[in-house]
């Protein structure tokens, strides 16, 4: 049964010698990073206009607006919308990581993010390395390709941040796990990222 991190940030838990973990190769973490790129899509698209629809309803029915004439503005974007997409991508992968050591994405493929060590990441590194993949991602991912090298794979983000990702099997058993702290980071990981769109309205409707 799959677990997750549950020990502090700065805790270094026993693991095996680093010269044993070998990271994860580009292609599996792109496609964790596809299907994360799909769930934001779908966020963006369709749970947050439903969510904010609803919460439009509302407001219009109480002060007695017309709905369609609200939801037309705080749809009618601008420049500062793909600046708070972008965000919520890098929030969303920063909570869950720094919670849990992993998005959906990864979870769902096998992967975790650590330490060189095994240990768990600090937000803040979970922080550099969300909004590093911006410099990574440059040219469909060239950038992160061209850099990671055996055996860490690791990209500029991660070299940056003091982190590495690698498989769950890669892991030493005795490594602690706490179950439930996926479902809490997925929900402020999608909270996070949803948040971001709600401020883009607020912004138009202001």
């Amino acid at each position: 049964m799959s677990t997750e991190l549950s020990a502090a940030p700065n805790e270094e838990l026993p693991v095996a010698p680093n010269n044993e973990l070998i990271g994860a190769r580009f292609w599996i973490r792109a496609g964790a990073q596809l299907i994360d790129t799909l769930i934001h899509w779908a966020v963006w698209s369709f749970v947050a206009p439903v969510v904010l629809g609803f919460g439009l309803g509302i407001y219009a029915r109480v002060s007695h607006v017309e709905l369609g004439a609200l939801a037309q503005k705080a749809s009618s974007g601008g420049w500062y919308g793909y600046v708070a997409a972008g965000l919520g991508f890098a929030f969303y992968h920063t909570v869950m990581e720094a919670m849990c050591g992993a998005t959906l994405g990864k979870r769902l493929l096998g992967l975790v993010v650590v330490t060189p060590k095994g240990g768990p990441i600090s937000f803040r590194a979970a922080l550099g390395r969300s909004f590093a993949y911006y410099v990574d991602g440059l040219f469909f991912g060239l950038v992160a390709y061209d850099t990671m090298k055996p055996p860490l794979q690791q990209r500029l983000g991660d070299m940056w941040n003091g982190t590495m990702v690698l498989k769950r099997s890669m892991l030493p058993r005795r490594t602690v796990y706490a179950a439930s702290n996926f479902g809490v980071a997925l929900f402020l990981g999608l909270l996070s990222n949803s948040a971001c769109y709600f401020l883009t309205a607020l912004i138009e409707l202001a």
